[in-house]
């Protein structure tokens, strides 16, 4: 595998993105893995990686580039500075935005035919958490150059935003894959039972389920909630849908 680390100029500031991708073989299929709220750290890299090696050029953009090149949530819990912590972060959070996050990922599709590693066609998306909203928005924002889209745990899918996801859904032209969690305090399962109804009636194949005795983040190695078996499963579906979509 090859890694590195680059920055990709934007209108606002340089992303500084983290790239790896098969040694060999190669041009292959990009993807983008759009990060949860704790920021970018180890335990996304390896999920990156484990995508990589199946055949993929991973991107994994700092979406909070635009305040900070480097953020990484600290402990939460019983420490005593998890107060501050979480203010840090949620601080960071209402730093961006559906219609942002859309814009970087077509930074991203702009930036990506230079690239040698990279074969040219449609690109695929995957988000956890919050950007489980920015995949759906991106997906139909960039509705021709999106090959698929994959969201767990996606928190904020419905809202009274202009750029809902839910507002968006018949925007969208490719292939959509969701997974939620079934004990979730940010995405109740009425949430989720609402949204799925949605989904049923947009113009665009899809998938969703519910992961019996799972935590929000449960494909996290690195967080509290990781569960092996769900875990091992989003692998299964996510390099699925790439393979149905983007091979």
């Amino acid at each position: 595998m090859i890694e590195r680390e680059i920055d990709i100029p934007t209108p606002e500031g340089s992303m500084n993105t983290f790239i790896v991708a098969p040694e060999r073989d190669g041009p292959h299929p990009a993807a983008i893995l759009l990060m949860d709220a704790p920021g970018v750290r180890e335990g996304l890299r390896e999920i990156a990686r484990r995508v990589a090696q199946s055949g993929y050029v991973v991107l994994l953009p700092n979406l909070y580039y635009r305040t900070t090149r480097d953020f990484v949530l600290g402990p939460t819990g019983d420490h005593p500075e998890a107060a501050a912590n979480l203010k840090r972060m949620f601080g960071m959070i209402a730093g961006i935005s559906n219609a942002k996050i859309a814009a970087d990922v077509g930074t991203i599709l702009d930036w990506l035919p230079g690239e040698a590693e990279v074969r040219d066609g449609k690109v695929g998306l995957f988000g956890y958490c919050m950007s489980g909203a920015f995949a759906t928005v991106a997906a139909a924002r960039h509705a021709d150059r999106v090959g698929c889209f994959a969201s767990f745990y996606g928190t904020r899918m419905i809202s009274d935003a202009a750029d809902s996801p839910h507002a968006l859904l018949g925007d969208i032209k490719c292939e959509g894959y969701y997974a939620f969690a079934e004990t979730d305090s940010y995405v109740p399962l009425e949430q989720v039972t609402k949204f799925e109804a949605m989904l049923a009636r947009a113009p665009f194949p899809s998938r969703s389920e519910v992961e019996p005795g799972t935590e929000h983040g449960y494909a996290f190695s690195d967080r509290g909630h990781y569960h092996r078996a769900a875990a091992e499963k989003h692998y299964e579906r996510l390099l699925a849908l790439f393979r149905r979509n983007l091979a």
